[in-house]
């Protein structure tokens, strides 16, 4: 018999989210043993939504391993937490991989002459979905999660096939909070196969459920940061983005050095370089919201060369 996850009329799981997780994750386990000996490979930052999943898997009893993309660019109290959870998790009898970046987010900012935009995330590619050999032909296991919607929770599926780019569809970047996020997923650019237990969870959902089995979350997010991820990640509003450069101003400091590296590097007669005339204005309006929203590609295009 399949696996089916069964709504009521609110458009939510007639069971409790972690029920239903559960369920997914035994049900699919067979599979995994199948693809990698050692089970899922469950990719974590160690963020509130990773925490969960790992718990969640813990207490299905699959068989399981971490992965942890080092990026270079997270708080360092998230970096701290997770190295401690590592070592717990190393205790209990797990393994745990740390998989460091090829290149690092200035190194990649200065080879793609820009910033990342919404629409030119080059660093999740490089620092968070480049192929690791450590995961193997492991089934993925993330904590992306939807945009909350009763529209979007009515047409959940189960099974995502994300098409190449050859096909013209869209990829669907395995660490994007898109509504196009499903329970399972293939994807045939990658040969990938990844799960998504908490694709239809809120917030609330999240929290609720730390809460109510003791699960200890990094301490950033009793100091007022709603999500932890990337320092200066474009896909957080300006708001987000200039809390963490408080915070963390040294993090500011290289974007900004950064930002004036392109300029440097562009040719004299660049239109980029007429635009901006110093790294200082580059930076200042890569912060604003609506250039996020507004830029297009053929900007982006010009940028590059």
């Amino acid at each position: 018999m399949d696996y089916q996850l069964e709504w009521n009329e609110a458009g939510r799981t007639k069971n409790a989210p972690d029920v239903e997780a559960i369920k997914l994750l035994q049900f699919y386990e067979g599979a995994a043993l199948h693809a990698d000996p050692r089970g899922y490979c469950v990719c974590t930052s160690e963020g509130k939504d990773s925490r969960v999943l790992g718990h969640l898997m813990r207490r299905a009893g699959v068989k399981h391993f971490y992965m942890h993309n080092i990026t270079g660019i997270d708080p360092p109290e998230l970096v701290y937490f997770q190295r401690a959870n590592f070592q717990t998790y190393s205790d209990l009898g797990y393994l745990t991989y740390d998989v460091m970046y090829q290149y690092s987010m200035w190194a990649l900012c200065r080879k793609k002459r820009m910033l990342p935009m919404r629409q030119r995330r080059f660093c999740c590619e490089s620092l968070k979905e480049r192929p690791a050999p450590e995961c193997g032909k492991a089934f993925k296991c993330m904590g992306v999660r939807k945009f909350e919607s009763s529209n979007r929770m009515k047409k959940r599926d189960e099974l995502e096939i994300a098409s190449d780019k050859k096909r013209g569809d869209n990829i669907i970047m395995p660490f994007d909070n898109s509504e196009k996020r499903r329970i399972f997923e293939t994807c045939y650019q990658d040969n990938q196969r990844r799960i998504n237990p908490l694709a239809y969870w809120t917030d609330s959902d999240i929290w609720s459920y730390s809460k109510d089995v003791g699960l200890e979350q990094c301490g950033l997010y009793n100091e007022g940061f709603e999500r932890l991820g990337c320092i200066g990640c474009p896909m957080a509003r300006r708001a987000g983005r200039e809390q963490e450069f408080r915070r963390w101003p040294k993090f500011k400091a290289q974007y900004l050095r950064t930002a004036q590296h392109i300029i440097d590097d562009k040719p004299d007669n660049h239109y980029f370089k007429q635009k901006f005339r110093s790294g200082q204005e580059y930076f200042d309006w890569w912060m604003h919201d609506r250039t996020q929203e507004e830029a297009n590609n053929y900007q982006m295009d010009m940028w590059e060369e």
